[in-house]
């Protein structure tokens, strides 16, 4: 069975919460991007191998989701990083996907200001 928009997301976060690259791409379609501010990753492969970055890039830090929102095939949510240095600026931002055929095919991901 075909999952549904919000199962997609509650799956993907709970990946992201996980730690598991592989988990995490998991959630998208062979041909999807996922876009940060100044990079655009296309494909399963090239989203994976991003996701490969992402425990030395949080250099401990604590990714903590606030909220989820569904409406339709498009998930949002919101997100910050708990356990930064002393003195690190806050990293915070909203993450929209778009979902068909259960599984991610665009994710847009806007940060309040600084990244990780």
């Amino acid at each position: 069975m075909e999952r549904s928009a919000e199962q997609v997301a509650a799956d993907h976060l709970a990946a992201v919460e996980g730690g598991d690259p592989v988990a995490m791409a998991a959630d998208y379609a062979a041909d999807a991007v996922l876009e940060r501010p100044g990079d655009r990753f296309e494909g399963h492969a090239a989203i994976e191998a991003y996701f490969r970055t992402v425990p030395e890039r949080l250099a401990g830090a604590t990714v903590v989701f606030d909220g989820l929102v569904v409406d339709g095939d498009v998930a949002t949510f919101r997100w910050h990083l708990e356990g930064l240095p002393e003195g690190a600026a806050p990293v915070a931002g909203t993450d929209t996907c778009v979902v068909e055929d259960g599984l991610i095919v665009h994710q847009r991901v806007r940060l309040d200001a600084t990244d990780f």
